[in-house]
């Protein structure tokens, strides 16, 4: 009798761990390719992440294409300036975070491109690397064509930032606005180049997109 209760328990504790085990697969986390679009992902009101890379990939290559007669950097001596600007966010469900990351990867793009390694020089934002710097005790001697810029200072000498001519400096950045209806929401995305000399869009790109929640 106790030999048939033991083996009762035994089954008894191993169906409740297969049981345990199998209840626990639906809450595993997997991986998915960045262009496939997920229930949960369906299942929201806010633009779908697969719109947000189509963008960005159809904005490089539009920018790529439009590089060689772009109005100012197709005919500025030696490569212009770009620096990465900020996203005007105008829609009322989408973190800016969310375009910042089209932005950044729309940088990328750009800069892994052959097509612009000889016309375009990608800066990054001045006070990042100087945080960095004078954190990291980073510091060059000054050059006299250098001295009209700004001076950083720290405990163990300076260094000065060269300014960067008007002339030959851009400015990547985007605006994105949404309308919203219920449960359908329209977006506008746009990317532009921007001259600092003049603050002429010499370039820009845009896509819109609709989508709706049917039940």
């Amino acid at each position: 009798m106790k030999k048939m209760m033991s083996r009762w328990m035994m089954l008894t504790m191993t169906a409740a761990v297969l049981m345990g085990v199998a209840g626990c697969k639906g809450t595993d986390s997997r991986r998915v390719p960045v262009g496939e679009t997920t229930r949960p992902e369906l299942d929201d009101p806010r633009q779908l992440p697969v719109s947000l890379i189509e963008f960005r990939e159809q904005a490089s290559a539009e920018i790529l294409q439009s590089l060689p007669t772009m109005r100012g950097i197709s005919d500025t001596p030696g490569r212009a300036t770009i620096l990465l600007g900020d996203v005007n966010n105008k829609t009322t469900s989408m973190s800016t975070n969310e375009y910042e990351y089209v932005l950044s990867g729309l940088r990328s793009n750009l800069i892994r491109a052959n097509a612009t390694r000889d016309k375009l020089k990608f800066v990054e934002q001045r006070r990042r690397v100087e945080n960095i710097a004078a954190k990291e005790r980073v510091a060059t001697d000054p050059a006299p064509k250098e001295a009209a810029g700004e001076e950083i200072k720290w405990g163990g000498g300076s260094y000065y930032v060269p300014d960067y001519d008007a002339d030959s400096t851009y400015v990547l950045q985007m605006d994105v606005y949404e309308i919203r209806r219920n449960k359908a929401g329209l977006y506008y995305i746009e990317a532009m180049i921007v001259s600092f000399a003049n603050n002429e869009i010499v370039d820009s790109y845009r896509t819109e997109t609709k989508q709706v929640i049917d039940r």
